[in-house]
């Protein structure tokens, strides 16, 4: 039988007690940071949006969304993306986030959009675009879109569209929407 003895001064315990509770505080520190992060290992559906250098890499990009799109853009041009996001900016980077992607990022930054034109949207209607945005050879932000009066826009992935079907109804032919009552 062991037997261990140790002089407890006031002085030691206070130090003791002090430890303890820093080391409380760090643990409960540490478990609430972990809560509030994203998780490890989240899938991203969307194609990888690096290394887009030239027409090539972003037909490539947009073909693995799932767009056919015209050989060439129908517009490009330099834009810059505003220091400060009005109501109908803060819409759009709602639907750049739920892809991934983050406006916020590049204020300020002169960024390159390209449009071009799809010519296999599942509805079959025509005069619809996809856009980009590329700054340092990176997809920064993107959509697909209807220029008719009564249009849409949504993600750009094919199937991203949200259901504007009728519930109980049955859907149009190609619809692909996410949600769908089917």
């Amino acid at each position: 039988m062991f037997i261990f003895t140790a002089k407890l001064t006031k002085k030691k315990l206070v130090a003791a007690i002090v430890a303890a509770g820093l080391v409380l505080c760090l643990l409960i520190v540490l478990v609430a940071a972990r809560a509030d992060a994203p998780p490890r290992e989240t899938v991203s559906l969307m194609p990888d949006a690096t290394g887009i250098r030239d027409n090539d890499d972003r037909m490539a990009f947009l073909t693995s969304c799932g767009w056919e799109v015209g050989a060439q853009p129908a517009e490009y041009t330099e834009v810059v993306i505003p220091e400060t996001f009005d109501s109908v900016l803060n819409n759009y980077n709602e639907l750049q986030a739920s892809q991934g992607f983050d406006l916020l990022k590049y204020k300020g930054k002169r960024v390159m959009r390209y449009t071009y034109a799809v010519e296999n949207y599942p509805t079959g209607e025509k005069n619809v675009s996809a856009v980009i945005f590329v700054y340092k050879n990176r997809v920064i932000a993107g959509d697909v879109h209807s220029a008719s009066l009564d249009g849409f826009m949504h993600g750009l992935l094919k199937g991203d569209k949200p259901c504007d079907c009728k519930p109980g109804a049955a859907c149009p032919p190609g619809c692909e929407c996410t949600d769908c009552p089917k």
